[in-house]
């Protein structure tokens, strides 16, 4: 029995000025796209759709690898971080020609799920299909039931249940009930069985890294972790009850939190560092300073391997924090973590059960800072009860707090979780089309103070007032030009001929470039076409040069480009700006500045600091 797992190609190609989009799924709290701005094919691979944040598909390539344990001739192929085409995936399945496809899915990717595997199940009829994933249909009978082309559902965390299922159809067993989080035909029945008990996670396998899983495309860059980057998970659930978190409530339905013993999580780093040049290491949990005795006891064991001299990043509890933990953590190597704020208001915090103390979240993430830390902060708009005043007190305390980066979301009520349900209580809800559901920076809801609209333009204002209060606040009051024009002075001599690239946020870059044009140097700027219109207030056209044969600084594409700009203006140097403290991830836009600049005169973060 030949089993093809899948994490199935999602996009939409550009068309003309418009652009298209990129999306992430498995691996992912949920279902979200980024813009993508060419779509170049190379060999059956979109290079556009391997650049930037990609999870790793936990469920599904632990799936596989439970599978191959027992005997399944079994593959796990991950299109979307690959980047490959629909039709490059269609001929790939054609070639193995599985007897059971298993598709991961979600709300938003849905109806896309749904076409290919109509196109395969036309191209082999025999083919049976397990369709699990974040979609809150897959636990209903009657769903099964309007799809044809689906044979069985597994809803929940769907590992052990699905090597049951395998074996059952592989022994010709026709009695399924035994199966937990099952939905299948059963004569002219559709039957559903009950959510089983969650596993022990030290009783699965590690996730299979090899199959169609590309190793060194998965990256998550928060504070700068540089790539490539070998990403794992330490425990699952959380006690907690955040009425948007998609985890909890739709794969593992239960606030129970597991953790995996620290030695086979280190054992795991430490075997996958041998086979693949990492360079960091990210632990995806959802909260994972949930047992401090837990996560001192893994920083312990990072330190005592030696694993502490890569940088590696997690997500946890600024709350849950004390100078123990970030004692320990620190010396383990950790550089960077994720902490949820969400609200400046603690009536609103109250309200989605965050369970948190706005003052203790603050102590905390100060705490973190003081141990030298990098932070990265979240904060969604559209929770039950915002309204202009607290949205604007967020922002405000988003600009205060000593972070290094914010991410600002609109609050999606993703359909199975409880906030979906209050919010269609309510009559909040402004679509009913899945394929809006993606939680990036369209609403699909307002609330009873706020339009779906003014979340939208909320969104946009907080980053750009988040992005000024760092320039002013790390650069200008850090006598930053001080000591950029005394670099200057050490790197250049006379009126030289100076190229910035655009790799940074906006602001930053338009912030160096007049301070450059302020001291009379001839500098040019390399950008996107898309970002043209944000220089021309500070430069002439002929020194604004742009490029759309990538949507972003990757170098084959732009070699060419690159060596024709030498040649013509022969710059006597180039400058990165860098987003993040370390330049972890900027591999691409180095080798560019080379080209172009003929060296990198100096590269700088996103606070001010030489890094290069």
């Amino acid at each position: 029995m030949k089993v093809l797992l899948s994490n199935l190609p999602w996009y939409k190609e550009p068309e003309g000025e418009i652009p298209g989009w990129r999306g992430v799924r498995a691996g992912s709290r949920w279902p979200h796209t980024f813009e993508y701005f060419t779509h170049n094919v190379v060999d059956g691979i979109i290079p556009d759709l391997t650049v930037g944040y990609a999870p790793f598909p936990f469920w599904l390539a632990t799936a596989g690898a439970l599978l191959k344990k027992h005997g399944f001739d079994a593959y796990t192929r991950d299109s979307i971080t690959l980047g490959e085409t629909y039709d490059n995936f269609l001929q790939f399945a054609n070639d193995y020609n599985p007897d059971v496809f298993v598709v991961e899915t979600a709300t938003a990717t849905l109806d896309n799920d749904l076409a290919l595997i109509k196109e395969l199940k036309t191209r082999f009829p025999k083919l049976i299909v397990v369709l699990t994933g974040l979609h809150f249909e897959i636990d209903k009978p009657e769903f099964l039931e309007q799809h044809s082309d689906l044979d069985y559902l597994i809803y929940g965390e769907y590992e052990p249940p699905l090597l049951e299922l395998l074996q059952a159809i592989k022994n010709q067993e026709t009695d399924l009930s035994s199966i937990s989080n099952l939905v299948y035909k059963e004569g002219t029945d559709y039957t559903k069985t009950e959510k089983g008990t969650l596993i022990d996670l030290d009783d699965l396998p590690w996730p299979e890294r090899g199959d169609g899983l590309p190793a060194l495309n998965y990256f998550d860059s928060v504070g700068g972790l540089p790539h490539p980057q070998f990403q794992l998970i330490a425990s699952r659930g959380c006690p907690y009850g955040c009425i948007f978190c998609v985890w909890p409530q739709m794969f593992m339905r239960s606030h129970k939190y597991r953790i995996r013993s620290p030695e086979d999580i280190v054992d795991e780093i430490e075997e996958n560092f041998k086979k693949q040049p990492y360079q960091s290491f990210y632990i995806d949990d959802d909260t994972v300073n949930i047992n401090r005795k837990h996560v001192i006891k893994l920083a312990n064991l990072i330190k005592e391997r030696g694993l502490n001299k890569y940088r590696w990043g997690t997500m946890g509890r600024a709350d849950l924090m004390d100078d123990e933990q970030l004692v320990a953590l620190k010396e383990a190597g950790l550089f960077s973590i994720k902490y949820g704020v969400e609200s400046a208001d603690q009536t609103i915090l109250d309200d989605i059960n965050k369970r948190i103390e706005l003052e203790r979240v603050i102590d905390g993430i100060k705490r973190t800072k003081e141990m030298g830390i990098n932070v990265h902060l979240t904060f969604t708009f559209g929770l039950p009860n915002d309204t202009r005043e607290t949205i604007e007190r967020t922002i405000a305390l988003a600009c205060e707090l000593p972070c290094d980066s914010a991410q600002f979301s609109i609050a999606t009520p993703y359909p199975g979780t409880s906030m979906y349900t209050m919010y269609k209580e309510k009559g909040w809800i402004t679509s009913e089309k899945w394929s809006d559901y993606v939680g990036s920076t369209t609403a699909v809801s307002g609330t009873k103070n706020l339009s779906a609209e003014e979340l939208e333009n909320f969104i946009k204002d907080a980053s750009r007032r988040f992005d000024e209060t760092q320039i002013l606040r790390d650069l200008v009051m850090n006598s930053f030009p001080e000591h950029l024009k005394e670099r200057m002075n050490d790197e250049f001599t006379g009126k030289s001929t100076i190229i910035v690239l655009q790799s940074a946020r906006i602001s930053f870059t338009q912030y160096l470039l007049r301070l450059l044009e302020k001291w009379r140097y001839d500098v040019h700027v390399l950008t996107h076409k898309r970002f043209i219109g944000d220089f021309e207030s500070i430069l002439p056209d002929n020194k604004i040069h742009s490029f759309s044969s990538s949507g972003s600084f990757i170098y084959e594409p732009l070699k060419s480009l690159a060596e024709e700009l030498n040649q013509q203006y022969g710059f006597d140097g180039a400058i990165v700006p860098y987003s993040n403290l370390s330049g972890g991830g900027y591999t691409d836009v180095e080798k560019i500045a080379e080209k172009v600049g003929s060296k990198i005169s100096m590269g700088i973060n996103i606070q001010g600091e030489f890094i290069k």
